[in-house]
């Protein structure tokens, strides 16, 4: 058991070695305490049990070698090299840098010190010695002099590194702590906990992800495999644990919310701006449109503040929706925002309420007009004139002020981040809100991570919609795909082309990506001579952008070759087809929103995923695509493989670890996070809970503090 020299409150410098440059070091990693450090999980583990004689190895394999530094120098010739020689009982092999870091490789490869190293072999090319050239720090570990090597065997974690913080700095570090903190008080759990979901005590799983077991067949545990994580107790033990007292402080946030006060909207009779957009409609609302309004209209006539998600496929109409949202807060004399993540959106937003609301009362903000302009329209804002207000993430300026604001509608909501949504639900005196997502959000996430919202879904499509058809495709058989597209277009369609990239770059990975400059150059020349093409991407200047997008509405331009600037909000009803080239680059939930970019007319339509000599894995995913087109079914998929960073929004959020999360994962762990989510709704029942009722609300409020305030907007 661990004396209590520390305690894990008490601050980094306290240990020896740990100076105030150390300090500023573990600071940049946001590492203040010990508890932070002992929670600084590896990130991978490297197996050095099976290790082999030396004399055993052979060119091109990739080994692991263990033995004893006899020689280490840097070599005079014109390239500056590095030499280490090892031995062991069976023979000599060399380790070389090339323009190597000095300083590093003299400190550390001392004569007669034992080390592990791993990589891949080859023969010199003067000598018929063997030889490992420039190991990656990571695959290199230095023995204790008190350490047999021949009994030496070990699973070595690899931790993430900055810039002054090395492997063996941070291994002896943890080494003092575990051996000098006690972290016995973090025991929480029971025997009956332990039992029912197969957990050990949460000091000894702290200790063993730190110190895995060489002995056990299991004591490597893989990062990559949800299976081989599960089946480690103390990974496995760590990450319910994590996830038990994230969905407690989401309990207790739910359990003891107070809903905030907001404005009552009224629904208006016959003469209102509501009743007069729906009756001039140039469609009926589906069904499901419907009940989703009367939901929305509900939450509006109360006191309380709405705090809407509505949820709806690509091209299930959730913008009509919004207007009447709009206009009935409208009725109310109140003003309302559209909040969209690009211009291209914001502008067919505007266009769209354009033809149903009163052009006076109608203004756009955004970051590309000229600075009068955006004047005048902040004042509109600010003293009242302006009542529908449409515009990108210029709204969430503290420049831009409202007189009566009483609705805000935020689009896409999850290429916002959490923050720049906080921003916004705050403008005004508590605006009921309404986010609007084409990203299906999978159920089992719903149900733990947006418990402040309620949920709206539109369930159906509108009818006179064309049937989407994708089909796979080489990118050995363009012709064939071209001459298929050329008779479309020469029937009156339009058609987009879609790009991972705008230009080659020197990354040698993306020569055999299509980029935007290629693949235009090619066919205006070429195959599409006789037709209009446009070009769209991020780095045109908004007018440009503008420029071609209206165009291509208004079929000046037969194919529009984009990258994912067009994701989201692009209704050309007119283009029928859709040419995506090296669809494996784009997660699965982000091909669907593509794809919804056609099918909006009453035309069939088809999407051609142009692929060439891609893994099996891609294959999976793709098929998945081209056989579905229901999202929902889509992104649970998606959350598998790809994780749940696009439901939280842009920047550090979009990684999925929005959380925090020290060693849990959500993609991989999913399965442990469904458990811990079952244990917390009936947390009540267990005894450990019974005891530590006080101690569990304290590391909740430690541990999560004000981001279970961000729930709100998630």
């Amino acid at each position: 058991m661990a004396s209590s020299k520390y305690t894990l409150s008490d601050n980094l410098v306290k240990i020896p070695g740990v100076g105030p440059k150390l300090q500023s070091v573990f600071d940049s990693i946001n590492l203040k305490s010990i508890q932070d450090l002992l929670f600084y999980f590896p990130r991978y583990y490297k197996d050095y049990r099976d290790t082999k004689n030396i004399s055993e190895v052979l060119p091109n394999d990739e080994v692991t070698v263990k033995g004893k530094i006899i020689s280490s120098n840097l070599l005079k010739a014109r390239t500056r090299i590095y030499e280490v020689i090892v031995r062991d009982n069976t023979g000599e092999i060399k380790i070389l840098w090339f323009n190597p870091f000095y300083r590093y490789l003299k400190d550390n490869f001392k004569i007669d010190n034992y080390i592990v190293l791993s990589g891949k072999v080859v023969r010199g090319k003067s000598s018929r010695s063997l030889q490992i050239i420039n190991p990656k720090p990571e695959n290199i570990l230095f023995i204790e002099k008190d350490e047999r090597l021949e009994n030496f065997a070990k699973i070595a974690p690899i931790y993430r590194l900055t810039k002054g913080l090395t492997q063996n700095r941070i291994v002896n570090i943890l080494k003092i702590l575990i051996e000098n903190t006690s972290i016995e008080n973090l025991d929480l759990l029971t025997k009956d906990i332990m039992d029912k979901y197969n957990l050990c005590n949460i000091s000894e799983a702290i200790i063993r992800i730190h110190k895995p077991r060489v002995e056990l067949k299991d004591g490597y545990v893989d990062f990559e495999s949800s299976q081989s994580v599960s089946e480690s107790i103390p990974h496995r033990t760590f990450i319910f644990f994590e996830f038990l007292i994230l969905c407690m402080g989401i309990k207790f946030k739910e359990d003891n919310k107070e809903l905030s006060s907001g404005f009552s909207h009224k629904i208006k009779g016959e003469k209102s701006l509501y009743n007069g957009i729906l009756s001039n409609l140039p469609f009926s609302l589906t069904l499901s449109q419907q009940n989703v309004l009367n939901e929305i209209l509900e939450d509006m006539e109360s006191k309380s503040q709405m705090n809407r998600l509505l949820q709806g496929d690509v091209g299930s109409g959730k913008t009509i929706v919004a207007l009447l949202s709009m206009a009935t807060s409208y009725d109310n004399n109140y003003q309302s925002v559209l909040i969209a993540p690009t211009e291209i959106l914001a502008d067919q937003h505007y266009l769209f309420l354009k033809d149903y609301v009163n052009p006076e009362d109608l203004v756009l903000l955004k970051s590309s007009l000229k600075k009068d302009k955006k004047d005048k329209i902040k004042d509109n804002i600010a003293n009242g004139k302006a009542r529908f207000i449409v515009g990108t993430h210029s709204l969430f300026q503290e420049s831009v002020q409202y007189s009566k604001l009483g609705l805000v509608v935020i689009d896409e909501q999850h290429r916002f981040g959490v923050l720049q949504r906080k921003l916004m639900s705050e403008k005004g005196t508590n605006p009921d809100v309404l986010v609007m997502t084409a990203t299906p959000i999978p159920r089992t996430l719903s149900s733990i991570f947006f418990t402040d919202y309620k949920i709206s879904k539109i369930e159906e499509m509108p009818k006179n919609r064309g049937k989407i058809s994708t089909k796979i495709s080489s990118i050995k058989d363009s012709d064939k795909v071209y001459r298929f597209l050329i008779k479309q277009l020469n029937e009156g369609k339009q058609a987009f082309i879609l790009c991972p990239l705008i230009k080659k770059s020197e990354n040698e990975e993306s020569e055999y990506l299509m980029d935007i400059e290629t693949l235009y150059s090619k066919v205006r020349n070429g195959i599409l001579k006789e037709f209009n093409l446009g070009v769209i991407h991020g780095k045109l200047v908004p007018e440009e952008k503008e420029k071609v997008m209206n165009d291509f509405r208004l079929n000046k331009i037969n194919v529009l070759i984009s990258t994912t600037v067009i994701e989201v909000g692009v209704d050309v009803p007119n283009a029928n087809i859709m040419i995506i080239y090296n669809p494996e680059r784009f997660g699965l939930s982000q091909l669907h929103q593509l794809r919804g970019r056609i099918g909006r007319g009453c035309d069939n339509s088809l999407c051609i995923l142009m692929v060439d000599n891609i893994s099996d894995i891609s294959k999976e995913r793709l098929l998945v695509f081209k056989n579905n087109i229901d999202g929902f079914v889509i992104s649970e998929k998606d959350m598998e493989i790809r994780g749940p960073g696009a439901f939280y929004g842009a920047g550090v959020e979009q990684s999925g670890n929005f959380w925090d999360l020290n060693l849990a994962n959500l993609r991989r762990d999913f399965e442990i996070l469904k458990e811990a989510r079952s244990c917390s709704l009936i947390i009540e029942e267990y005894d450990f809970y019974k005891k530590n009722k006080k101690s569990f609300d304290e590391l909740i409020l430690k541990i999560w503090g004000e981001k279970l305030n961000l729930t709100k907007i998630i």
